[in-house]
């Protein structure tokens, strides 16, 4: 079990846990009670130098603001114009204006068009330093975690505060996570003329931050038993399951060692004593 881990703490921690909630006995937890939630972009897949949804929807806003100039005046289109690389850089500190860009890049299109062009991104496009597609960044610890807790009847869901309808095209090759356990922000959608289709407003709260609790709750009707994050944006999610888990990307060498984006999270996980796994310790591989 967990062959990709090394031996450690954070192991034994976590396979202690599994082993607890599904042995009969007094910590003993019922299938149906065993929710695990699992971020994506850092938790389960690379994010740096880019994320993988911010280079799918730059490309997108680039030509919408050559086709519409006025567009350049608000963000996120102003800051691609004015190459605002300190605000591009804190993509996730501007979300809602990120998802407002997502919004209105595919607005008035069928949920079936929008995934036909998630498609064609992820079959065309590479990592921008590592040279591979983006569909092979999975950390191949994570997917046994994910292995592990389906295989010990834990109902796992990703809990993304990217794009739910994004994820959902790649969640099941990628993760092994079929499309109706991914959870992420996401456009107001309608029916009309036969079909379904994005409109431009936002399903709110968005799915980060406070928004992951009440997305969880509203899609399970249970708090998590296990999550699993790696930023700021995860610490509610990471707050209300009974077992925690950090991932801290310390390892340079492998992939990138950053913590910026993770200052509150990670004191969170000293005080409350929550699992922290560190990619260079704790990964005998990454992908």
């Amino acid at each position: 079990m967990l062959d990709s881990w090394n031996e450690g703490a954070a192991k034994s921690a976590i396979l202690e846990f599994v082993r607890s909630v599904t042995t009969p006995g007094e910590t003993f937890v019922p299938p149906a009670e065993r929710i695990a939630t699992f971020d994506n972009d850092g938790t389960l897949w690379c994010e740096k130098p880019n994320y993988v949804q911010a280079d799918f929807l730059l490309r997108r806003l680039n030509q919408m603001a050559d086709d519409d100039p006025s567009r350049r005046t608000r963000q996120p289109w102003k800051a691609l114009y004015e190459r605002d690389h300190t605000w591009l850089a804190g993509l996730m500190t501007h979300v809602a204006d990120l998802t407002t860009g997502v919004t209105e890049a595919f607005e008035g299109i069928t949920t079936e068009a929008f995934e036909v062009k998630v498609r064609a991104f992820f079959d065309a496009t590479t990592h921008p330093t590592l040279g591979v597609p983006y569909t092979q960044l999975a950390y191949h610890p994570m997917v046994e975690l994910l292995d592990l807790l389906r295989a010990n009847d834990f109902h796992v869901y990703i809990c993304t505060g990217g794009g739910r309808d994004f994820i959902r095209v790649v969640s099941e090759e990628m993760y092994g996570v079929a499309r109706d356990h991914v959870i992420g922000s996401a456009s107001t959608l309608e029916y009309r003329d036969g079909d379904i289709y994005r409109t431009k407003g936002l399903e709110m709260p968005i799915d980060d931050g406070a928004g992951k609790p009440v997305h969880i709750w509203k899609r399970t009707g249970r708090k998590p038993l296990f999550a699993c994050g790696n930023a700021n944006g995860d610490t509610e999610m990471l707050e209300i399951a009974v077992f925690s888990v950090l991932i801290d990307h310390d390892d340079a060498e492998r992939e990138f060692a950053y913590r910026d984006g993770a200052e509150k999270v990670m004191l969170n996980a000293q005080m409350r004593d929550w699992i922290i796994v560190s990619m260079k310790d704790d990964f005998a591989r990454v992908f």
